[in-house]
């Protein structure tokens, strides 16, 4: 008996919503069907006027509001009516969550005349178009396009441009986070930079991860500005920026370019790279020194690049603490006695760096080099610095 009692109710029930459902969807069609042959004047009355039925509800009859302004939109800027209109179809989109109006709600953000009214539409998308990939990209597209116009000295409208930053951080995708980062470097504004920094750091995906990705996506000669804004970046820890430099140096050691520009570009990411390195540095990484090394020492024989970066190379090997590393500056430090034996001594402070950073490493491999060392014709402190390190070996 309860349950026939049980069943009746819920077929009373689904028979209720299914007349209240099929009442509304007439409501809906009517307020559209009178909309649709009505003047501007009373268009706006209908859209006022209609409250029959909730915001949500009246989401198609908002975009048929839209529609319509869209197809006068050469009159938005002078027909007070139409802008009406369209303007409160799209607080009312906002209002009631109807995400089916997201696209056309971005044909309209391109078509209004004022900061005023794209603002609104920025704020509508955020609240309708979270989770719409098109959605995603139009912002990401425009909000870049305005970073690239302001490079090129072109006046932007930085009102539009901040709500558009923060629509991005309301959307909270991944693929903003190089449109956000670019927005930064370009340094438009602080409260710009601001809100720029605040919605890319609500992004999901590891921080350190995406900030590898976005700078060796970037061309070679744009990648430094990226790679020093992540090196100095507070949010990260310096074993995470050690991370980002491995990651980006990797890369860049992978990549050959033929423009000297490019060339010269790489060398100095690489550079930046494995100065981090030296002071906090990554295990598992010797090889790639040894490459950088490599790469280092053969331009500074060529006169391409300075003492300086080879002494920091030598140190970022120095600071790996393993014995492949012990081996490629033992490999150096014969390479340099053979020079001075035929040729006299090397460079001092060369010299220095290598015996004192295979002191550091406290490897046997360097015994006999550094041995050899002591018998040469150096200058008597590089003489010094091998008997320590041998002397530190014997212990």
């Amino acid at each position: 008996m309860k349950r026939g009692i049980v069943f009746l109710t819920l077929v009373l029930s689904v028979a209720v919503l299914s007349g209240v459902h099929a009442q509304n969807n007439r409501a809906l069609q009517a307020y559209v069907d009178r909309f649709q042959e009505s003047s501007p004047e009373v268009k706006l009355q209908i859209l006022e006027s209609a409250d029959m039925l909730s915001a949500e509800e009246l989401g198609p009859l908002y975009v048929e509001a839209l529609q319509f302004a869209l197809a006068n939109s050469d009159q938005l800027d002078t027909n007070s009516v139409i802008r009406e209109i369209a303007l409160f179809a799209t607080r009312e989109i906002g209002e009631g969550g109807y995400s089916q109006a997201t696209g056309m709600l971005w044909r309209l953000f391109q078509e209004y005349p004022d900061n005023t009214s794209r603002i609104l539409v920025l704020d509508v998308l955020g609240r309708v178009g979270t989770g719409s990939a098109q959605a995603v990209a139009d912002v990401n597209g425009w909000v870049r396009d305005q970073a690239n116009l302001n490079r090129g000295g072109v006046q932007i409208d930085r009102q539009v441009l901040r709500k558009a930053v923060q629509t991005l951080g309301v959307f909270a995708d991944e693929s903003s986070f190089a449109v956000l980062l670019d927005v930064q470097l370009a340094r438009i504004s602080d409260p710009i930079t601001a809100d720029a920094r605040a919605s890319m750091e609500v992004l999901p995906g590891d921080y350190a991860d995406r900030a590898i990705e976005t700078i060796n996506a970037r061309s070679i000669a744009d990648r430094l500005d990226a790679l020093n804004y992540f090196l100095g970046d507070p949010a990260l820890a310096p074993e995470e920026r050690s991370s980002v430099a491995a990651g980006v140096l990797e890369e860049a050691i992978r990549e050959r370019f033929r423009l000297p520009s490019d060339v010269q570009a790489q060398r100095v990411v690489r550079y930046v790279c494995v100065n981090q390195l030296i002071d906090v540095p990554v295990p598992g990484i010797t090889n790639l020194l040894v490459d950088h090394f490599d790469l280092t020492f053969t331009d500074y024989g060529r006169g391409m690049t300075t003492k300086t970066w080879v002494l920091e190379a030598i140190a970022a090997l120095g600071a790996t603490g393993t014995e492949r590393a012990a081996e490629r500056l033992t490999e150096l430090l014969d390479l340099l006695n053979t020079y001075t034996e035929t040729s006299g001594p090397y460079d001092t402070q060369i010299m220095l760096a290598v015996v004192t950073n295979l002191q550091d490493l406290g490897s046997m491999v360097a015994y006999d080099a550094l041995f050899t060392v002591r018998l040469l014709d150096y200058p008597e402190r590089v003489r010094e610095a091998a008997r320590e390190a041998l002397d530190a070996l014997s212990e």
